[in-house]
Order: structure tokens, then C-alpha cells, then sequence
């Protein structure tokens, strides 16, 4: 035993974690001891490993998943990956505090809602399912796997969020064959646009809702979002979303 290396408590304190954590890092392989004593199985460790320990308790406290350290740590491409999810979640944070504050200093916004007859419109879609929530991440991935399927794009919500699993869909509006096709309906739509980030866009379905039911319109289908401006070519704050909501139309 050399005297450098520490045993697995002295070494846990110093990396301010639990030796129960260390021992569970073992197992998994991403931090094994610098030694293991034969007779009594003890663990040390070099005082050198404490990079990796904190490294790893800190890729811990950004929410990557234990199977993804090792990768996180032995390649700049992943690590990066990571890195570039927990600034994105932070600026979400940011905009929908902005939100938030907006919300409580100007009140509910007021719309400019306009009454159109939208034509027939047939997508190729992709489809998931995912939390209420979950929203805005799931219809970003759906909207990368319609991406190279020319044509303008949609996103595609229920106009209820009471169940636990919601079904949304993205879709390029185009006549290209597609293995998933989802046909909107000629009819009457109340339609407004919003200009901002995607987390104002609550604020912005509120202000279009009011105005329906303050007139005695009644939803139905699907709601629908035109990206007119979307994040692959502007910033958050010229982001451009035309809001459709299908009327349920008079039988007179």
C-alpha cells in the first residue's frame, strides 16, 4: 500500500460525496480505485481521481443519466451535446420568467384575431405522445423529422390538455408521398399571430380563446401552428407563429 492513496472515506469526504456513491461508480465503471485491498477488500484511491469524482457529481447535478457519463467524459462531442441541453433549459427559464413578469405587469394580452375560411391542407406528420408539460420538446423532435420534406410547416395540438398522454404531430404541407398523412378540413378558423418566443405563446392562446368565446364561437378539431419564422433562422424574440383554431359552423 502506498502512502499517497487514500482510503475510500477520507477520499468521499474530500470530494464531498458518499461512499456509497463511490461504491456504486465502481460498479458501473466510471471510477474505480486506484487500488483494492485483497485480504479486506477495502478501496483507495489517488488523490488525482478527484477530477473525475467531481466532474462526475457535477454532470450528476446537470441531470445527465449515469450510462451517459462515461461517454460525457471521454468525448468533447457529447460532453458538448450536454452542455448545449442545460443552457437551453436555462434560457427557457429565462423567457418564461420573462413571461411571467409580463403577465403581472401588462395583464392578459388582447389579440388581433381575424375569422378566415382556411383552404384543405394535407401533411406529411410524424406523430408522438408525451405530457402536457412535454409539449415544446416533443413537437421540436417531431418537427426534425419532417424537416426535409419540402413545404410550410405545422405543429398540430389537441384544445384539451386533461389527459396524462397527449398525441401532437408537426407536418410539412406539401403533395410528396409520406408514410403518415394527416388531411386538415376546408372550414372557419379564428387565427392570430404572435411575434416572441414560443414561451409567450400560453398568453398568446388565451388572448385568441377569449376572443372566440366572447363571441359565441365554438371550437373544434385540432388547434394548428404555422411557423412562419422559426428558430433555424430567427431569434427568440422575431420568432413568428400564426395561431388557427377551427369553429364549429352554423347549420342555419
Amino acid at each position: 500500500m502506498t502512502e499517497h492513496l487514500l482510503p475510500i472515506g477520507e477520499f468521499a469526504r474530500m470530494c464531498r460525496l458518499s461512499t456509497k456513491q463511490l461504491r456504486h461508480y465502481d460498479q458501473l465503471g466510471l471510477l474505480v480505485p486506484a487500488e483494492v485491498d485483497a485480504a479486506t477488500g477495502y478501496r483507495y484511491y489517488s488523490p488525482a481521481q478527484a477530477r473525475r469524482a467531481l466532474a462526475i457529481a457535477l454532470l450528476r447535478k446537470l441531470d445527465v443519466p449515469l450510462p451517459e457519463i462515461s461517454a460525457a467524459l471521454r468525448d468533447e462531442q457529447v460532453l458538448g451535446t450536454h452542455l448545449a441541453r442545460v443552457e437551453a433549459e436555462i434560457e427557457h427559464r429565462r423567457r418564461t420568467a420573462r413571461a411571467l413578469s409580463r403577465l403581472l405587469q401588462d395583464g392578459l394580452l388582447r389579440q388581433e384575431v381575424t375569422l378566415a375560411v382556411e383552404p384543405e391542407r394535407r401533411l406529411v406528420v410524424a406523430r408522438t405522445t408525451c405530457a402536457p408539460e412535454e409539449i415544446g420538446t416533443a413537437i421540436g423532435h417531431c418537427i426534425q423529422s419532417v424537416a426535409h420534406v419540402p413545404g410550410p410547416l405545422w405543429g398540430l395540438f389537441p384544445l384539451d390538455l386533461d389527459a396524462t398522454r397527449l398525441t401532437v404531430a408537426a407536418g410539412a404541407e406539401t403533395d410528396a408521398p409520406g408514410t403518415d398523412v394527416e388531411t386538415l378540413p376546408a372550414g372557419l378558423v379564428a387565427m392570430t399571430t404572435h411575434v416572441g418566443p414560443y414561451e409567450d405563446l400560453t398568453l398568446a392562446y388565451q388572448g385568441l380563446f377569449a376572443w372566440i368565446y366572447e363571441r359565441g364561437h365554438r371550437p373544434s378539431g385540432l388547434g394548428r401552428e404555422s411557423y412562419l419564422a422559426g428558430p433555424a433562422t430567427s431569434a427568440p424574440e422575431q420568432l413568428v407563429t400564426r395561431i388557427v383554431i377551427p369553429l364549429e359552423q352554423s347549420r342555419e
